[in-house]
Protein backbone atom coordinates (compact mmCIF):
# COMPACT_ATOMS: atom_id res chain seq x y z
CA UNK A 1 0.00 0.00 0.00
CA UNK A 2 1.59 3.41 -1.17
CA UNK A 3 0.73 6.04 2.03
CA UNK A 4 0.44 9.88 1.21
CA UNK A 5 2.24 11.03 3.76
CA UNK A 6 2.55 14.77 3.76
CA UNK A 7 6.45 16.06 4.87
CA UNK A 8 6.13 18.90 7.15
CA UNK A 9 9.30 21.27 6.15
CA UNK A 10 12.41 20.07 7.06
CA UNK A 11 11.71 18.80 10.15
CA UNK A 12 11.60 14.83 11.07
CA UNK A 13 7.77 14.97 11.53
CA UNK A 14 5.75 13.83 8.50
CA UNK A 15 2.03 13.13 8.61
CA UNK A 16 -1.05 11.42 6.70
CA UNK A 17 -4.74 11.82 7.62
CA UNK A 18 -7.42 9.34 6.55
CA UNK A 19 -10.42 7.13 7.29
CA UNK A 20 -10.53 3.64 6.67
CA UNK A 21 -11.90 0.16 7.16
CA UNK A 22 -9.33 -2.10 6.68
CA UNK A 23 -5.38 -1.98 5.45
CA UNK A 24 -2.77 -4.82 4.65
CA UNK A 25 0.40 -5.02 7.01
CA UNK A 26 2.56 -2.18 6.78
CA UNK A 27 6.11 -1.82 8.70
CA UNK A 28 7.85 1.48 8.99
CA UNK A 29 11.52 2.31 7.61
CA UNK A 30 14.38 2.24 10.00
CA UNK A 31 14.65 4.70 12.83
CA UNK A 32 10.99 5.86 11.72
CA UNK A 33 8.54 5.79 15.02
CA UNK A 34 5.19 6.19 13.64
CA UNK A 35 1.97 7.26 15.64
CA UNK A 36 -1.67 6.68 15.19
CA UNK A 37 -3.91 9.01 16.69
CA UNK A 38 -7.62 8.83 16.37
CA UNK A 39 -9.98 11.57 16.12
CA UNK A 40 -12.93 10.40 15.64
CA UNK A 41 -14.99 6.82 15.47
CA UNK A 42 -12.73 4.34 16.50
CA UNK A 43 -10.38 1.76 14.47
CA UNK A 44 -8.93 -2.02 15.09
CA UNK A 45 -4.86 -1.66 15.33
CA UNK A 46 -3.42 -5.25 15.49
CA UNK A 47 0.16 -6.56 15.87
CA UNK A 48 1.71 -10.14 16.72
CA UNK A 49 2.02 -9.12 20.71
CA UNK A 50 -1.51 -7.50 21.04
CA UNK A 51 -4.70 -6.12 19.58
CA UNK A 52 -6.64 -2.88 20.65
CA UNK A 53 -9.54 -0.76 20.06
CA UNK A 54 -8.43 2.87 19.32
CA UNK A 55 -11.30 4.85 19.92
CA UNK A 56 -11.31 9.30 19.58
CA UNK A 57 -8.02 10.84 21.52
CA UNK A 58 -6.61 7.70 21.74
CA UNK A 59 -3.57 6.43 19.93
CA UNK A 60 -0.66 3.94 19.98
CA UNK A 61 2.93 4.09 18.68
CA UNK A 62 4.67 1.40 16.38
CA UNK A 63 8.70 1.44 15.36
CA UNK A 64 10.00 -2.02 14.36
CA UNK A 65 6.91 -4.06 14.59
CA UNK A 66 4.63 -5.09 11.71
CA UNK A 67 0.71 -4.20 12.08
CA UNK A 68 -2.07 -3.91 10.19
CA UNK A 69 -5.52 -1.80 11.34
CA UNK A 70 -9.37 -2.93 10.03
CA UNK A 71 -12.50 -2.84 11.67
CA UNK A 72 -12.87 0.92 11.35
CA UNK A 73 -16.31 2.33 12.11
CA UNK A 74 -16.77 5.85 11.09
CA UNK A 75 -13.43 7.36 11.97
CA UNK A 76 -10.85 9.74 10.92
CA UNK A 77 -7.17 9.22 11.86
CA UNK A 78 -3.56 10.60 12.22
CA UNK A 79 -0.09 8.93 11.38
CA UNK A 80 2.59 10.97 12.83
CA UNK A 81 6.00 9.76 11.41
CA UNK A 82 8.79 10.71 13.64
CA UNK A 83 12.46 10.38 12.08
CA UNK A 84 14.52 9.94 15.35
CA UNK A 85 17.97 9.36 13.21
CA UNK A 86 17.47 13.29 12.77
CA UNK A 87 18.12 12.91 16.77
CA UNK A 88 21.08 10.25 16.79
CA UNK A 89 23.90 12.99 17.42
CA UNK A 90 21.71 14.29 20.26
CA UNK A 91 20.98 10.72 21.32
CA UNK A 92 23.47 8.50 20.49
CA UNK A 93 20.95 5.26 21.72
CA UNK A 94 18.45 5.76 18.60
CA UNK A 95 19.78 4.07 15.97
CA UNK A 96 19.47 0.53 18.66
CA UNK A 97 16.24 1.36 20.79
CA UNK A 98 12.68 0.04 20.50
CA UNK A 99 9.53 1.75 22.03
CA UNK A 100 6.14 0.85 23.62
CA UNK A 101 4.14 4.12 23.74
CA UNK A 102 0.36 2.65 24.25
CA UNK A 103 -1.95 5.38 24.96
CA UNK A 104 -5.36 3.84 25.22
CA UNK A 105 -7.10 2.25 28.41
CA UNK A 106 -6.30 -1.54 27.03
CA UNK A 107 -2.43 -1.00 27.64
CA UNK A 108 -1.18 -3.59 30.15
CA UNK A 109 1.53 -0.61 30.79
CA UNK A 110 1.31 -0.34 34.57
CA UNK A 111 1.96 3.64 34.69
CA UNK A 112 -0.44 4.64 32.07
CA UNK A 113 -1.68 7.09 31.60
CA UNK A 114 1.21 8.71 32.83
CA UNK A 115 2.11 12.49 32.55
CA UNK A 116 3.91 11.56 29.73
CA UNK A 117 1.36 10.17 27.43
CA UNK A 118 -0.97 12.67 28.61
CA UNK A 119 2.02 15.39 27.25
CA UNK A 120 2.48 13.13 24.17
CA UNK A 121 -1.40 13.83 23.35
CA UNK A 122 -1.09 17.23 23.73
CA UNK A 123 2.24 17.66 21.14
CA UNK A 124 0.25 16.19 18.79
CA UNK A 125 -2.52 18.26 18.94
CA UNK A 126 -0.80 21.37 18.91
CA UNK A 127 1.09 19.81 15.67
CA UNK A 128 -1.72 19.37 14.17
CA UNK A 129 -3.30 23.16 14.52
CA UNK A 130 0.21 24.24 13.78
CA UNK A 131 -0.36 22.53 10.30
CA UNK A 132 -3.50 23.45 9.77
CA UNK A 133 -2.72 27.10 10.55
CA UNK A 134 0.96 26.51 8.18
CA UNK A 135 2.78 27.56 10.78
CA UNK A 136 6.67 27.93 10.22
CA UNK A 137 8.81 25.15 10.54
CA UNK A 138 10.57 26.66 13.87
CA UNK A 139 7.49 25.74 15.89
CA UNK A 140 7.11 22.34 14.14
CA UNK A 141 10.71 21.56 15.13
CA UNK A 142 10.27 22.42 18.33
CA UNK A 143 6.96 20.28 18.83
CA UNK A 144 9.19 17.21 17.15
CA UNK A 145 12.09 17.80 19.59
CA UNK A 146 9.88 17.51 22.54
CA UNK A 147 7.90 14.33 20.99
CA UNK A 148 11.45 12.60 20.12
CA UNK A 149 12.70 13.60 23.83
CA UNK A 150 9.78 11.80 25.55
CA UNK A 151 10.33 8.67 23.24
CA UNK A 152 13.88 8.55 24.76
CA UNK A 153 13.57 9.25 28.03
CA UNK A 154 10.18 7.95 28.94
CA UNK A 155 9.09 5.61 26.44
CA UNK A 156 12.19 3.34 26.00
CA UNK A 157 11.18 -0.47 26.22
CA UNK A 158 13.67 -0.58 29.29
CA UNK A 159 10.89 1.10 31.04
CA UNK A 160 8.17 -1.27 30.17
CA UNK A 161 10.13 -3.63 31.64
CA UNK A 162 11.47 -1.94 34.80
CA UNK A 163 7.63 -1.56 35.02
CA UNK A 164 8.14 2.22 36.01
CA UNK A 165 8.37 5.65 33.96
CA UNK A 166 10.79 6.55 37.01
CA UNK A 167 13.54 4.59 36.06
CA UNK A 168 16.86 5.61 37.94
CA UNK A 169 19.45 6.71 35.16
CA UNK A 170 21.93 4.26 36.08
CA UNK A 171 20.08 1.29 35.70
CA UNK A 172 18.50 3.17 32.11
CA UNK A 173 22.38 3.86 30.96
CA UNK A 174 23.00 -0.02 32.16
CA UNK A 175 20.18 -1.23 29.75
CA UNK A 176 20.42 0.51 27.13
CA UNK A 177 24.34 -0.75 26.62
CA UNK A 178 23.33 -4.19 27.14
CA UNK A 179 20.40 -4.02 24.62
CA UNK A 180 23.17 -2.23 22.01
CA UNK A 181 25.38 -4.53 22.55
CA UNK A 182 22.90 -7.62 21.83
CA UNK A 183 21.34 -5.84 18.69
CA UNK A 184 25.08 -5.16 17.36
CA UNK A 185 25.77 -9.17 17.45
CA UNK A 186 22.11 -10.61 16.91
CA UNK A 187 23.73 -12.41 14.18
CA UNK A 188 26.81 -14.00 15.90
CA UNK A 189 27.39 -16.94 18.60
CA UNK A 190 26.53 -14.59 21.46
CA UNK A 191 27.45 -15.50 25.49
CA UNK A 192 26.10 -13.61 28.59
CA UNK A 193 30.46 -13.58 29.40
CA UNK A 194 31.04 -11.78 26.30
CA UNK A 195 28.18 -8.95 27.12
CA UNK A 196 29.68 -8.87 30.73
CA UNK A 197 33.37 -8.20 29.37
CA UNK A 198 32.31 -5.76 26.96
CA UNK A 199 30.56 -3.50 29.51
CA UNK A 200 33.06 -4.18 32.44
CA UNK A 201 31.03 -6.57 34.53
CA UNK A 202 31.26 -10.02 35.97
CA UNK A 203 29.22 -12.30 34.46
CA UNK A 204 26.80 -12.98 37.73
CA UNK A 205 26.24 -9.24 37.94
CA UNK A 206 24.91 -8.65 34.08
CA UNK A 207 22.79 -11.70 34.38
CA UNK A 208 21.23 -11.10 37.71
CA UNK A 209 21.29 -7.09 36.30
CA UNK A 210 19.39 -8.20 32.83
CA UNK A 211 16.84 -10.67 35.34
CA UNK A 212 15.38 -8.22 37.38
CA UNK A 213 15.39 -4.53 35.62
CA UNK A 214 14.65 -6.25 31.81
CA UNK A 215 13.57 -9.66 30.32
CA UNK A 216 16.94 -11.59 31.03
CA UNK A 217 19.54 -12.04 28.59
CA UNK A 218 18.24 -15.32 26.32
CA UNK A 219 14.75 -13.45 26.13
CA UNK A 220 16.09 -10.16 25.28
CA UNK A 221 18.56 -11.65 22.42
CA UNK A 222 15.44 -13.83 21.69
CA UNK A 223 13.13 -10.93 21.39
CA UNK A 224 16.03 -8.95 19.33
CA UNK A 225 16.35 -11.89 16.33
CA UNK A 226 12.48 -12.80 16.54
CA UNK A 227 11.72 -9.28 15.87
CA UNK A 228 14.14 -9.16 12.91
CA UNK A 229 12.32 -12.45 11.52
CA UNK A 230 9.44 -10.46 10.84
CA UNK A 231 10.98 -9.14 7.14
CA UNK A 232 11.81 -12.29 6.20
CA UNK A 233 8.92 -13.33 6.99
CA UNK A 234 6.85 -10.74 5.08
CA UNK A 235 8.60 -10.46 2.81
CA UNK A 236 10.67 -13.08 1.56
CA UNK A 237 10.09 -16.70 0.31
CA UNK A 238 13.11 -17.92 2.66
CA UNK A 239 11.83 -20.99 4.83
CA UNK A 240 11.36 -21.01 8.32
CA UNK A 241 15.26 -22.97 8.72
CA UNK A 242 17.07 -20.32 6.74
CA UNK A 243 15.49 -17.32 8.47
CA UNK A 244 16.11 -18.68 11.58
CA UNK A 245 20.07 -19.54 10.63
CA UNK A 246 20.31 -15.14 8.70
CA UNK A 247 18.84 -14.18 12.06
CA UNK A 248 21.39 -15.78 14.49
CA UNK A 249 19.00 -18.47 16.07
CA UNK A 250 21.28 -21.67 16.71
CA UNK A 251 18.47 -23.83 15.74
CA UNK A 252 14.61 -23.89 14.58
CA UNK A 253 13.87 -24.97 17.71
CA UNK A 254 15.02 -21.59 19.76
CA UNK A 255 13.81 -19.51 16.76
CA UNK A 256 10.33 -21.13 16.87
CA UNK A 257 10.35 -20.94 20.91
CA UNK A 258 11.86 -17.27 20.74
CA UNK A 259 8.93 -16.48 18.30
CA UNK A 260 6.34 -18.45 20.42
CA UNK A 261 7.00 -16.64 23.48
CA UNK A 262 6.94 -12.73 22.32
CA UNK A 263 4.16 -13.26 19.15
CA UNK A 264 1.83 -16.01 20.56
CA UNK A 265 1.93 -17.89 17.43
CA UNK A 266 4.58 -19.67 15.25
CA UNK A 267 6.56 -17.95 13.13
CA UNK A 268 4.31 -19.65 10.05
CA UNK A 269 1.38 -18.64 11.81
CA UNK A 270 2.62 -14.93 11.98
CA UNK A 271 3.72 -15.70 8.06
CA UNK A 272 -0.28 -17.08 7.25
CA UNK A 273 -2.22 -14.09 9.36
CA UNK A 274 0.47 -10.80 8.18
CA UNK A 275 1.39 -12.12 4.84
CA UNK A 276 -1.75 -12.47 3.02
CA UNK A 277 -3.72 -9.57 4.19
CA UNK A 278 -4.34 -7.49 0.94
CA UNK A 279 -7.90 -5.64 1.40
CA UNK A 280 -7.74 -2.15 1.73
CA UNK A 281 -10.25 0.42 2.25
CA UNK A 282 -8.90 3.77 2.86
CA UNK A 283 -9.68 7.34 2.14
CA UNK A 284 -6.91 9.93 2.43
CA UNK A 285 -8.06 13.34 3.60
CA UNK A 286 -7.05 16.77 3.59
CA UNK A 287 -5.72 18.91 6.55
CA UNK A 288 -7.95 21.36 6.56
CA UNK A 289 -11.33 18.92 7.08
CA UNK A 290 -10.40 18.10 10.46
CA UNK A 291 -10.14 21.58 11.99
CA UNK A 292 -12.98 21.20 14.10
CA UNK A 293 -12.37 17.84 15.18
CA UNK A 294 -8.61 19.40 16.13
CA UNK A 295 -10.38 22.11 17.73
CA UNK A 296 -12.68 20.23 20.25
CA UNK A 297 -10.21 18.32 20.87
CA UNK A 298 -7.52 20.35 22.37
CA UNK A 299 -10.37 22.18 24.41
CA UNK A 300 -11.10 18.57 25.95
CA UNK A 301 -7.47 18.08 26.38
CA UNK A 302 -7.25 21.37 27.68
CA UNK A 303 -10.13 21.38 29.90
CA UNK A 304 -9.02 17.74 31.49
CA UNK A 305 -5.81 18.67 32.21
CA UNK A 306 -7.08 21.27 34.68
CA UNK A 307 -10.21 19.50 36.15
CA UNK A 308 -9.44 15.79 36.32
CA UNK A 309 -8.35 14.84 39.76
Amino acid sequence: MNRKIIQIGDTPLSYSVFSLESSPAHKNKEGVVEIIFCLKGSVRFSYAFEDFTLRAGEYIAVDKDAYFLYKGKDNICVSFYLDMMRYEDIYPSVRHAFYVCEGTPETDVSYYPSPSHIKLKGLMIAALKCAIEDSDDKQMRVIADKMADLFVNKFDIAFYHYGSENMPKKILQKTRLTNEYLLKHRHEKVFIKDLAEAIGVNEAYISEFMRKNSVGFRGMLGYIRANESEDYLLNTDKTITEISEECGFSDVKYYYSAFKKWYKCTPRQFRERFGKITDTDIEYLPLNSIGNLVDGMMKEHFMSMYTEE
